[in-house]
């Protein structure tokens, strides 16, 4: 899979070009090529292994859209409901969610997930103590604060989708193992 990596990313970066123009012609195509070579070529040898413990799981990929997309929506009614009516009901809270994988791209694209999400927030991130295995805690602002228990189960369902969207079998495997014991 990862000898498929580099070519995956021109031709994703060389759809988004398109997309972005809007037109398909055989020139935006060619420039969008030339630009995905470039990105690919002198952004790649940073010398970080981010995308290093991912894969790509396209009918989960396109779940976690969907359900990403649906929780957009319901953020979205919600905030502008609060906009709108007089008063406020805000209870805002920052809670800790200690994350169940160690996955700086998994844990990333939940934390931007989360942060994308209208009346939630990506605080901070802590990593664990070095030289122990521990696994991330990200701390997460919400402006309609029920429990502590909720905010977290919300946070590990995006997380859970995310791992099944691009983690690798073994995370994978390890979410269930500890999704079973609870």
């Amino acid at each position: 899979m990862n000898g498929l990596r580099t070519p995956v990313l021109v031709v994703w970066l060389t759809a988004l070009w398109v997309l972005l123009w809007g037109e398909l012609t055989l020139s935006n195509v060619a420039a969008g090529v030339m630009v995905a070579l470039l990105v690919v070529v002198f952004a790649w040898p940073t010398g970080t292994r981010f995308t290093a413990s991912t894969s790509f799981h396209p009918l989960a990929a396109l779940w976690f859209v969907v359900y990403f997309a649906g929780q957009l929506v319901v953020s979205n009614l919600v905030v502008a409901r609060e906009i709108v009516t007089p008063g406020s009901s805000l209870n805002r809270a920052i809670v800790a969610v200690p994350m169940h994988t160690s996955s700086a791209a998994i844990n990333t694209l939940v934390a931007n997930c989360v942060t994308l999400t209208p009346g939630t927030l990506t605080v901070d991130v802590r990593a664990p103590e070095p030289g122990t295995s521990g696994v991330p805690t990200l701390y997460i602002h919400a402006l309609h604060f029920v429990d502590a228990e909720s905010a977290r189960r919300d946070v590990y369902r995006l997380e859970r989708y995310a791992v099944a969207a691009f983690g690798e079998r073994s995370m994978r495997a390890a979410l269930d193992d500890e999704r079973s014991s609870r």
